[in-house]
């Protein structure tokens, strides 16, 4: 006679039906009453009169019964899920020393209600979907935490386990390109066995420059050349020089462009600077230098004492209109009557000297840049222009051409642009207004993204030898990670991009608008994504986003968050133009309160420490052509000169600032500052 089987969890009537409930050990179940379970409940109901289960004195958002028509101790939890506890964890690993303590904070986050299930090593989880999966989530990322800190779980030897799988047949193809890339380099390594039909010699311009950083450790970066170009090339000490045989001409000429190009990029500097220019008015006008507004956000988002300082000492322009060309420091008031002055011959031709000084720094920061494979951006933005370190003349009235041709010009000014446009959506309804009539909005509006400004080291730790300390790993390193997300909230594209830097940074002050505008070309260096053990891609990985579109981390000793700012773009075509208005969010995580760092931070609960609105301008081609230098390889040239951004038939920097001026002009009719009143106009 058999006897069936009782299996906590499972209905014995209809235990087909359940796709989310897993069979169990039957062992577990040793020693437990085999008491038919009831039919599940709703969610906080207590049990009907007309049953045999009677509620416990537990509160009632515990769904904890006993069976007393048995007399069994046994206790149906009837969880809406569970979460198994991995071989290698222990429970207070997980939930703490006090159990409820952490607990009660993992309930808090996710909505849910959690409860350690001692009997079956499993965390019991009550809740709807959403709560269950953020719990789940929270528990993976608090084991991932465990896992990386944990030194017993590493291994330190090879040891018997599952033999490797068989590989994929994609795998197998990307496995034999490797292998073939391998066999081409080391076929045209050394020299060649027999005599080859062209011949080719770069002689190196100077010994200035390391021959290990040229050809690479074991002549890596030679040893890329040769496998592309199909050649031959060997470094000869006595003459400096770099030989190059190939079978045929094409190969030789190649690997001579490489090789140059590879040289140059080697032995070039990134060259910029900042230029400090002044919008070309159409009036005579004085300026002066005013204290910034109440309510004025500053050109970067820092501590409370350091920003106090900024509000203190910084300065914006102001401008009044004149009559005619009149002495410094002397102010001339007008009637509505009198017609405003002509401008001076010097202020006549600021637009045409603009022009040349840009043609000049852009050019050489684009020329200087354009062999490297780095993430390059180049992108006009609006705002106020914030002076900085200024000569003290305030409340005193200065002429075009000495601000313009003296003040701006001294290396000890220096000025930066406030980008914030807007503190509200709604303060940007005439400009979303105007966008949806005469420009072509796209079809992803609006796009979310994050970035990470976060200290770390670049590389995975060492591996770890029991009873010794771990050995130095060096300063950390400032990085920006950006990353989107799928519409589940998991990982889609992302970067980290270390030595961030304006190139070349131009402002131009506009004093006939509320707007002035800023050129700036950008460039980082990315950090590898191959390393699955580096401090970002376990940072990056472990990343969620919440139902609330908020980011959920994890954060480590290796890599440290500091700033994390949500942006939400629109993107509007203009004019063969892409305006984008952003929406920043901002969090300082120094400032965020934490209970238990071991825990994953959730942002849904904290409000941004600053929230702005910015608009910028740049053109869809400048971002096509640019992208091109982040798969260049050793000694390739992207396809891009500077003629495509100076000298083509409808793109040049008369025409970049005709446009720039033209928008700058609908952001003043259609947007008010927003520390005024919106009926406030410009003197």
């Amino acid at each position: 006679m058999s006897q069936k089987v009782q299996v906590p969890y499972v209905d014995d009537e209809d235990s087909s039906g359940d796709e989310g409930l897993t069979w169990r050990d039957t062992s577990l179940a040793q020693g437990v009453a085999t008491a038919q379970r009831q039919p599940v409940r709703t969610f906080g109901t207590p049990p009907s009169s007309t049953t045999h289960l009677v509620s416990t004195t537990a509160s009632p958002q515990r769904p904890t019964f006993q069976d007393v028509s048995t007399g069994s101790d046994y206790v149906h939890r009837n969880p809406d899920n569970y979460w198994v506890l991995p071989a290698h964890c222990n429970p207070r690993d997980i939930l703490g020393n006090r159990y409820k303590s952490r607990s009660n904070e993992i309930q808090k986050a996710t909505g849910s209600f959690i409860e350690f299930n001692e009997r079956l090593n499993q965390i019991d989880i009550w809740g709807d979907n959403e709560a269950v999966d953020k719990a789940k989530s929270y528990l993976d990322m608090i084991v991932s935490r465990i896992s990386e800190k944990d030194t017993s779980i590493q291994r330190k030897t090879q040891k018997w386990g599952k033999p490797d799988r068989e590989l994929t047949p994609r795998e197998k193809k990307r496995a034999e390109k490797r292998q073939a890339r391998l066999d081409e380099e080391k076929a045209y390594q050394g020299l060649p066995a027999i005599a080859q039909s062209y011949f080719g010699v770069f002689p190196l311009p100077d010994e200035s420059l390391p021959i290990v950083k040229l050809l690479g450790e074991n002549e890596s970066y030679l040893n890329q050349i040769r496998a592309d170009c199909k050649a031959f090339l060997w470094y000869e000490l006595p003459s400096n020089t770099i030989r190059i045989a190939a079978d045929a001409s094409e190969s030789v000429n190649a690997a001579s462009k490489r090789i140059r190009n590879w040289y140059i990029r080697c032995s070039r500097k990134p060259e910029g600077g900042t230029l400090r220019l002044m919008q070309q008015p159409k009036h005579e006008l004085k300026i002066s230098f005013e204290a910034l507004p109440q309510g004025f956000l500053t050109y970067q988002y820092t501590d409370p004492e350091r920003e106090s300082m900024m509000m203190e000492r910084h300065r914006i322009l102001n401008s009044t209109s004149t009559g005619i060309v009149g002495q410094l420091n002397d102010l001339i008031t007008l009637s509505e009557e009198h017609t405003p002055g002509q401008l001076s011959a010097v202020a006549s031709t600021l637009n045409e000297r603009n022009k040349v000084l840009i043609d000049q720094y852009l050019s050489r920061g684009l020329e200087s840049m354009r062999l490297n494979d780095w993430n390059l951006r180049m992108k006009i933005r609006y705002g106020q222009i914030c002076l900085i370190d200024y000569p003290k003349k305030d409340n005193q009235f200065m002429s075009i051409e000495m601000l313009s041709d003296k003040i701006f010009r001294k290396p000890l000014f220096k000025s930066a642009l406030a980008p914030c446009i807007s503190k509200t959506k709604s303060g940007l309804n005439s400009l979303f207004d105007y966008l949806g009539e005469h420009a072509v909005e796209f079809s992803d509006n609006p796009r979310t993204s994050f970035s990470i400004s976060a200290k770390q080291y670049p590389t995975a730790p060492p591996p770890r030898i029991s009873g010794q300390r771990d050995p130095p790993r060096g300063e950390m390193w400032d990085t920006v990670m950006e990353i989107s997300f799928t519409d589940d909230g998991h990982r889609r594209l992302w970067n980290t991009m270390t030595d961030c830097n304006d190139l070349v940074d131009i402002n131009c002050a506009d004093l006939e608008s509320h707007y002035s505008w800023d050129l700036r070309l950008q460039h980082a260096r990315r950090l590898p994504n191959d390393d699955i053990n580096s401090p970002h891609e376990k940072f990056s990985h472990a990343l969620r986003v919440s139902s609330s579109n908020r980011l959920i981390m994890v954060t480590s000793n290796d890599y440290q968050p500091q700033i994390v700012t949500q942006k939400t773009k629109w993107r509007y075509s203009w004019n063969d133009y892409v305006v984008e208005i952003c929406k920043d969010e901002i969090w300082n995580l120094n400032n965020v309160e934490r209970k238990d760092h071991e825990l994953p931070l959730d942002l849904t609960p904290t409000d941004p420490h600053r929230t702005l609105f910015k608009v910028s301008l740049y053109k869809e081609a400048w971002v096509n052509r640019l992208a091109e230098n982040l798969d260049l390889k050793i000694g390739e040239a992207p396809s891009w000169t500077l003629r495509d951004f100076f000298a083509s038939e409808t793109e040049d920097t008369r025409t970049l600032m005709c446009t720039v001026k033209k928008f700058s002009d609908i952001l003043n009719s259609l947007v008010p500052l927003y520390w005024k009143n919106a009926e406030q106009s410009l003197v």
